[in-house]
């Protein structure tokens, strides 16, 4: 079973502090007079702010993206003791929780220095009396300890769906089909320099296969007989799989407004899909990348009958962030994208050429060959220097969320011969939607962030790569000199996570550029 990055929850352990006092007595710390100054006005005071941190916790913590653990309540007295028993108590949940949620904010500095020390753990506070927010905090990132704080709850939700972005980037294993090399493509030279310090920084970690042995596999029922493998039981598809492949293809055919494929064809691109399911399952991994122009210079998609363009849509479509040319970059800013918005994210070649392209001027291209709408066609003349056009024939068709009816789709080949499903989305349906993009840099030291809307699209009656999506940003050449610091593939996700893809950014220290 694939462990999909959309599916991670954040496991937050919230750790209730109160103090009580066990005599009565008046002094700078302790005000109050008659039944103020007992212990059981301190026991009902506490048991309501207990109820109050409850309740507030309830009615904040209501993401799915959460698991809020059960809260561990402390009740300490005017000794201020920290002793083993307390802070095993505290520790209860060290192994499941994430991050440990403090508060009420009453005198506790000391207790929870001592705790933080040894959970070794992030600690966030409850909003609340900002003085005792920044004692505590302060107190802690002065000994190197990793806390937090916001002034209002929703800073405090949005900060805790960042931590869980980066919890899903070390939890994310990316199958990387390689030919030449595991940290190259013919075709996207700004892959990473270093995946093993894409490790350090980001979590993230990468499982190899051999290109030649992927595609010996997807023939069905020839475990044991593939050319790379001789003799080894290996993961081609077995009948089960077929069964599988032929609903899928009823399915796919049945629900399309337009088909242009042979249903035999439908079922070759569907090979390469299954196969690499299986593979994401017995590797352990959850993100994929093939470099398609390396595998396409070898002939064997041509020999094969199939692209990896169907695998990508439905792979992406299911939570597994699939990126095309081996781009892995895009494959990890697909991940980010998904993760915020909740929503599938789209990659394509990021070009700012859409007046050329929009106007004809590629007539001639072997990408284009559809008009392009004239609503879109508009707006690209009135603004042509900051319309920017990504495109690539890997569009989700559920867009609008995971869980969202899957739009209307066409699906049309990759060659013109007739070979290599596409799905054909018309990304004119959705003008005037809000788009947030991000891509990492080849040294993993930069996250370039942008936002956009959508004005129209372009292929949804085309073959090969050219689907695609027109928007406008603020400013184009902005973004443009911003995207040469991390290269082509710009990913796009539907909604407005800017603020939090930026907060991520920092929060994983990288330098964030914006456009």
């Amino acid at each position: 079973m694939i462990h999909l990055g959309k599916d991670i929850k954040l496991n937050i352990c919230p750790i209730l502090v109160t103090l009580h006092h066990d005599y009565v007595f008046e002094g700078p710390c302790r005000m109050g007079k008659d039944f103020e100054l007992t212990k059981e006005f301190d026991d009902m005071a506490n048991a309501q702010l207990i109820k109050g941190a409850h309740e507030e916790i309830a009615e904040n913590l209501t993401s799915p993206h959460f698991n809020v653990m059960e809260p561990i309540w402390i009740d300490r007295n005017e000794e201020f003791l920290v002793t083993p028993d307390i802070l095993d108590k505290m520790m209860a949940g060290r192994e499941e929780a994430d991050i440990y949620l403090i508060g009420p904010m009453g005198r506790l500095s000391d207790l929870i220095i001592d705790f933080a020390q040894k959970a070794k753990k992030p600690i966030i506070t409850i909003p609340g009396p900002q003085c005792m927010q920044t004692i505590l905090i302060a107190s802690t990132r002065s000994r190197g300890l990793e806390s937090y704080a916001y002034r209002t709850w929703k800073e405090t939700v949005d900060f805790l769906e960042v931590l869980r972005a980066a919890k899903m980037l070390k939890e994310t294993r990316v199958l990387c089909a390689a030919r030449f090399g595991t940290s190259r493509s013919i075709s996207d030279m700004g892959n990473f320099v270093s995946l093993e310090h894409v490790t350090d920084v980001l979590g993230t970690q990468f499982t190899f296969v051999n290109l030649h042995e992927l595609l010996d596999q997807t023939h069905i029922g020839e475990s044991g007989k593939n050319h790379t493998l001789p003799g080894r039981a290996t993961l081609n598809p077995t009948e089960d799989d077929v069964a599988e492949m032929e609903a899928l293809a009823d399915d796919l055919i049945d629900n399309a407004v337009e088909c242009d494929m042979e249903r035999k064809e439908v079922l070759n691109s569907e090979r390469f899909y299954i196969t690499v399911k299986k593979m994401l399952d017995y590797y352990g991994c959850n993100a994929f990348s093939a470099p398609c122009p390396d595998a396409c210079a070898t002939r064997r998609l041509n020999e094969e009958h199939m692209t990896f363009c169907l695998a990508h849509s439905l792979l992406g479509e299911m939570g597994v962030p699939s990126a095309c040319e081996y781009d892995i970059p895009a494959c990890l800013s697909i991940a980010v994208l998904s993760c915020l918005a909740d929503k599938p994210a789209y990659m394509g070649n990021t070009t700012h050429d859409a007046k050329a392209i929009a106007s004809g001027r590629y007539g001639l291209s072997p990408f284009f060959h559809t008009d392009i709408n004239d609503a879109c066609l508009d707006v690209v003349k009135a603004d042509p220097d900051n319309v920017i056009l990504t495109w690539h024939a890997v569009p989700r068709r559920n867009m609008q969320g995971w869980d969202a009816p899957k739009a209307p789709y066409a699906i049309r080949p990759f060659a013109a011969s007739g070979f290599g499903v596409t799905l054909r989305y018309d990304f004119n349906r959705d003008a005037g939607q809000t788009i947030t993009m991000c891509r990492i840099s080849p040294d993993c030291s930069k996250l370039f962030v942008s936002k956009g809307e959508i004005v129209g699209g372009v292929g949804f009656g085309d073959y090969s790569c050219s689907e695609g999506v027109f928007f406008r940003v603020k400013d184009g050449n902005d973004f443009f000199q911003k995207q040469l610091e991390v290269g082509n593939h710009v990913p796009l996700v539907y909604g407005d996570c800017f603020d939090q893809v930026c907060a991520l950014g920092r929060h994983l220290g990288l330098e964030v550029i914006t456009a």
